[in-house]
């Protein structure tokens, strides 16, 4: 072979280069990927070899060399940057394989130059200097499969127009190596995890030094049959032969769990992913990802168990506020009978006693029955019993219970209702007017003597809207966005002097979405609260 026409065989690696990202490109749009999201990513990739293909004519000068090493050196740097180290790493191999096809030394060069950027950039990432990649999964996906492909294919397409410079300069009967150089296997020895490839037989061709330690044979073992893997585990075994198999019949990388034992590893889990090389040849890599799986199971531990604390919590409230209820409605009656003189008059200040203790049992009542409704929302038992009826009917009724407790605040209240037009609505009319009773009692409590509470509704489409506005003392922005945690109440509860549990609005929400509605609050302290309720006409 001439000089001239060692160089030129740069041409033929070049073009399997790019036929193999023409062919993931394509892949990826079979498989319905958006081609424009990594469009700019193909064509960085494609960068060296139109290069090489450019440069061919003039090969044989050491700065067109020079510059073809540096273009596969950048591309790998920026590869392992975008979008990870592992596997992209890879790719610093075709720098030492396209200068194969050049003289011995540049060769040597280029090896050495692909090490010290490997080293920098493991460094570097180490260090946290390579910022988080902004890739999406599927790019990152694509990136890593077509650069392993494309780095085989090449990697293949190099050493065979090496190998045939070689026999044209020494005896027929000369052996041709099928190894890769000791700095190419240093390279694959950086990536993590074993990685073992596959001919179309299921013969061991090749594999790296972490796949002998963990598979426990000997390095550099070929020819070993892809049945004698996993002896003595025969799910693992087949579970990887599987995998293998599908990659071959699909031409799509294929990926599975493992939760098995190697030579010379505990019991673990390991991320198995078969990636075809051609349509014979299997890349199969393997990954030690048990430290992984056991965060993931902790994490799921820790959250089993604020559940159950959750649940417990749940069922402590209901259980108590259900006990609580049958004294306090004792309590009540009694009261009730004392006021009413049911026994005779009661000295004045003992009346006086009456109307608190009756007025303090009927608050706590109230107070009581929002923590069992909330835990009963909690726990998943609140049923909601659907009906039709006219939601203007239900707001004039609620209005009725509670203006004595607006007359007693001395607000005012007021109706904003078309007459004319009934709100004909499929709810739960007993959680509609609990939605109702907690809305207007905290309008009426938040606001300030002579105040006015206004209360409107209309459809919208086929949702009804509930208003209820008032112009009291407000709350913060940081408030609003704590509405809905049971509770918690806002900071404007500590300026009155009749205090909840923090569960009004927190119900409003839990029972609006029951529905399958929503709340919407808007406030601005010292100007007032409007909270919209928003429910469909029909069930769901």
């Amino acid at each position: 072979m001439t000089i001239s026409a060692r160089h030129n065989g740069l041409i033929m690696p070049s073009l399997i280069w790019l036929a193999a990202i023409a062919a993931a490109l394509l892949g990826a749009y079979v498989k319905g990927v958006d081609v424009m999201s990594i469009w700019p990513m193909a064509a960085i990739a494609t960068a060296p070899a139109i290069i090489s293909l450019l440069l061919s004519p003039v090969l044989r000068r050491e700065w067109a060399q020079l510059l073809v090493i540096f273009a596969w050196l950048a591309l790998a740097i920026v590869a392992c940057i975008s979008i990870a180290f592992v596997p992209m790493a890879v790719l610093f191999l075709c720098a030492p394989a396209a200068a194969a096809l050049f003289e011995k030394e540049k060769v040597v060069e280029a090896m050495v130059m692909a090490a010290i950027f490997a080293a920098l950039l493991w460094y570097a990432g180490q260090q946290g200097y390579i910022p988080e990649n902004q890739t999406t999964d599927s790019q990152s996906l694509w990136g890593k499969q077509a650069g392993l492909i494309a780095t085989i294919g090449l990697m293949i397409t190099t050493m065979f127009g090496a190998a045939r410079g070689k026999v044209s300069q020494v005896p027929t009967n000369a052996q041709i190596p099928a190894h890769l150089s000791v700095e190419s296997e240093a390279l694959l020895n950086a990536i993590d995890g074993a990685i073992l490839r596959f001919d179309g037989h299921d013969r061991l061709m090749s594999s790296n030094s972490q796949a002998s330690e963990l598979f426990g044979f000997a390095e550099g073992l070929s020819q070993m049959p892809l049945g004698a893997l996993m002896p003595n585990d025969v799910d693992t075994q087949q579970d990887i032969e599987t995998i293998i198999s599908e990659a071959r019949a699909s031409q799509q990388a294929q990926a599975t769990r493992l939760e098995t034992q190697f030579a010379a590893h505990e019991l673990g889990y390991f991320e198995a992913v078969a990636t075809p090389i051609n349509k014979q040849e299997i890349l199969l890599h393997l990954r030690d990802v048990t430290e992984e799986e056991e965060r993931v199971e902790t994490m799921l531990r820790s959250n089993a168990v604020a559940q159950q604390a959750s649940d417990d919590k749940t069922l402590f409230f209901a259980g108590v506020s259900h006990e609580l209820r049958t004294p306090l409605n004792a309590i009540i009656g009694f009261s009730d009978m004392m006021r009413s003189r049911l026994f005779g008059p009661l000295p004045g200040k003992y009346a006086e006693y009456a109307d608190l203790i009756h007025d303090s049992g009927q608050h706590m009542l109230d107070l009581i029955g929002d923590v069992l409704d909330m835990s009963k929302v909690e726990a998943g038992k609140y049923e909601l019993h659907y009906d039709n009826f006219d939601a203007a009917d239900v707001i004039r009724s609620t209005v009725k219970m509670i203006r004595p407790a607006a007359d007693q605040a001395e607000v005012v209240l007021a109706i904003d209702v078309d007459e004319n037009e009934p709100l004909l609505i499929e709810a739960d009319r007993k959680a509609l007017r609990q939605i109702l009773l907690n809305l207007l009692s905290n309008a009426i409590k938040f606001s300030h003597k002579g105040g006015r509470v206004i209360i409107a509704a209309k459809s919208v489409g086929d949702t009804l809207n509930v208003s209820v506005q008032d112009h009291g003392i407000g709350m913060s922005a940081e408030d609003v966005a704590n509405i809905g945690q049971p509770y918690q109440q806002a900071s404007s509860a500590n300026m009155i002097e009749e205090r909840g549990t923090g569960l009004g609005l927190s119900l409003v929400k839990s029972l609006s979405e029951l529905h399958g509605g929503r709340v919407a609050f808007a406030s601005q302290e010292g100007e007032g609260t409007t909270v919209d309720v928003f429910l469909p006409l029909e069930r769901a």
